[in-house]
């Protein structure tokens, strides 16, 4: 029992020490790994080892093993949030073990000694496991009391200033893990007491770090109070222009209305009078192909009434305008009155409106749009027609790839991470028989 205790821990450490990695490195970026994953990024953490202890042999200097945790969450990163940008990789990589860092370092020089402890008693196993959980559950409140939410990045288009947070930010992250990782060097290595600098320098990167992720969260909200604001605007033009063709539809239908009575008038009197060639005249002038006026598909945008909900409504009015201003064929069926649910509105428009912008930038001749319930879920689908009897759509999610070509395929890649938020969200995508259709699920 007294060995057994030992090599338990020495077998169960890394693996919960790791799980405090995972966990910090999800709830970032949203992205939770499955088992296979943790599985894999577990055992991955050998042959990283291996790699700083072949370079520490080469070199006879054993500060690598100082940056041995952050190079790992970035290989992290960068396997498991393919295929971001790089600035957004490295940035998800650094993210939590600077922030974990921090933390740990000021609990450890600032809280510890309150208890009368200090750094030695993390060479403990248990202990150093228990003041880990502590600093992660501190990291987790900290982001859940200031509500930093940096996984909208993963969905968010970066602008020029977002884009120089985040190099500033990832720059700054690397120099605190270099300049930290020598001191420690500096101190447990070659015995120069560095505690003094290592303290200043948390507090100074507490300061300014946090200062600094408050300016990119700031940024991110002002991003997407800019987006609602434009999404308002799109909403209020898209219902102008729906309430403009429904007066359009309403005075072709009060017109055709005046012309039937006086058409029925002449045609009863044709009846009356026993004049079978003026009853055969108005009905082959007149009678005979009236009703193609109203198989017109200008008259599907009627069907929107159908939609409980102001934004979608403009907004698929929006894009049935822009689509048969561009003399495309356009049907939309809405056959019972319907809302969407189960999804926030915000994320469910972008989603329908970008596979709505996909269908008209193909340039189809027809596109089909349905909106419905079925069973125990709401079906949205977008069809439109291609040139090609099938297309090949293994990798048509992944970022940057596109049918419509190079650096247009980021739209069906923001559609792909906003569903993974939703557990009930699917959309099965196929390309067969010249149509391509998406069919949006959301099961209730």
């Amino acid at each position: 029992m007294e060995n057994f205790i030992p090599t338990f821990m020495f077998v169960v450490f890394p693996f919960i020490s790791l799980s405090f990695d995972f966990i910090l490195f999800s709830k970032i970026n949203k992205r939770v790994l499955t088992w296979r994953e943790l599985l894999f990024a577990f055992l991955l953490r050998f042959p990283i080892a291996g790699l700083i202890l072949v370079l520490i042999k080469l070199t006879q200097v054993n500060i690598f093993v100082y940056f041995d945790y952050p190079l790992y969450m970035v290989i992290i990163s960068f396997l498991f949030l393919r295929p971001l940008p790089k600035s957004l990789l490295i940035f998800y990589g650094l993210f939590p073990p600077t922030l974990y860092i921090i933390f740990n370092n000021a609990f450890s020089f600032f809280i510890l000694p309150i208890f009368g402890l200090n750094e030695d008693l993390l060479e403990k196993r248990i202990w150093n496991i228990i003041v880990n959980a502590i600093v992660v559950f501190i990291c987790l409140m900290f982001l859940r009391w200031l509500r930093y939410d940096f996984s909208r990045y993963k969905t968010q288009p970066l602008d020029v200033n977002s884009i120089k947070l985040f190099y500033l930010t990832n720059w700054l992250m690397v120099l605190y893990h270099i300049v930290f990782g020598i001191l420690n060097f500096m101190d447990f290595e070659k015995n120069v007491s560095t505690i003094i600098y290592r303290e200043l320098i948390v507090i100074i990167y507490l300061i300014f770090f946090m200062g600094l992720i408050n300016q990119m969260d700031r940024r991110l909200r002002e991003q997407v109070q800019e987006q609602l604001s434009f999404q308002k605007d799109l909403q209020l033009k898209g219902m102008e222009n729906y309430n403009k063709q429904i007066e359009g539809l309403y005075k072709d239908i009060r017109s055709f209305r005046h012309d039937y009575i006086n058409l029925l008038t002449t045609l009863r009197l044709g009846i009356e009078s026993e004049d079978i060639n003026q009853v055969k005249s108005i009905y082959s002038s007149v009678l005979k192909d009236s009703d193609l006026d109203f198989k017109n598909h200008k008259y599907d945008l009627g069907r929107l009434v159908n939609i409980n909900n102001p934004a979608l409504k403009s907004l698929l009015a929006t894009k049935f305008i822009q689509a048969t201003e561009k003399h495309f064929l356009v049907t939309i069926d809405v056959p019972e009155v319907i809302e969407p649910q189960k999804m926030d509105l915000i994320d469910f428009v972008t989603v329908v409106s970008i596979l709505c912008d996909n269908a008209i930038e193909a340039k189809p001749q027809e596109i089909s749009i349905a909106f419905f319930s079925s069973a125990n879920k709401q079906l949205f689908i977008v069809e439109n027609t291609i040139k090609e009897e099938r297309m090949d759509i293994s990798r048509l999610y992944d970022y940057g790839v596109s049918t419509k070509g190079k650096g247009r395929g980021i739209g069906l890649y923001n559609v792909m991470k906003i569903i993974e938020r939703y557990p009930n969200v699917s959309l099965k995508t196929s390309a067969q028989n010249y149509c391509f259709s998406q069919v949006l699920e959301i099961y209730q």
